[in-house]
Formats: structure tokens, C-alpha cells, sequence
């Protein structure tokens, strides 16, 4: 009996280095989209980031005028503001 499987093809040097070189180009072309991707993505997270930090300022800043007693009327509607946000997030998840 003979071998299962594939017969080799008989391919000169020239088409193999063309194929060699194609398979090269469409890995080059692979790992640039995949390094494009993350660092969209690296961007994104970047910018959620920043507006926790944004928010976090904000609620310490808050907390802050709580804890002296200063409770304005902005920070009433602040507190209201976060409250909805909180349950409308609650509602959709």
C-alpha cells in the first residue's frame, strides 16, 4: 500500500518565493489592522477614564460640602441628577 494524503506539487523556487513573500504581505497587513484595533480600543478606555476621574472629582467635591454642611441648591440638584442616572442604569442593565 501507499502513502495516504497529498501528492507533493512540483513548484520551482520562483513560485514559492512569490508565495513566500504574498504570505508575508498578508501578515504584515494582519498584524497592522489587529495593532489599528487596540489602539482604538486603547482610546476608548482611555476617554472612560477620564470621565470617571471627571465624576469622581465631582462626588468627592460633593461629598466634601456635605461633610461642612453646605448644602446649595446646586448640589441638591446634582444629587437628584445622580440618583436618576443611577436608576435609569439600574433599569437598562
Amino acid at each position: 500500500m501507499g502513502k495516504r494524503g497529498r501528492k507533493p506539487m512540483k513548484i520551482d523556487s520562483n513560485t514559492q518565493l512569490e508565495k513566500s513573500r504574498e504570505s508575508a504581505r498578508q501578515c504584515r497587513r494582519r498584524k497592522k489592522l489587529r495593532y489599528e484595533y487596540l489602539e482604538e480600543l486603547v482610546i476608548d478606555r482611555e476617554k472612560a477614564i477620564t470621565k470617571l476621574h471627571e465624576e469622581l472629582r465631582r462626588l468627592r467635591s460633593v461629598c466634601q460640602q456635605i461633610d461642612q454642611h453646605e448644602i446649595t441648591n446646586e448640589i441638591r440638584q446634582e444629587l437628584i441628577q445622580w440618583i436618576d442616572d443611577a436608576e435609569i442604569n439600574n433599569q437598562t442593565q
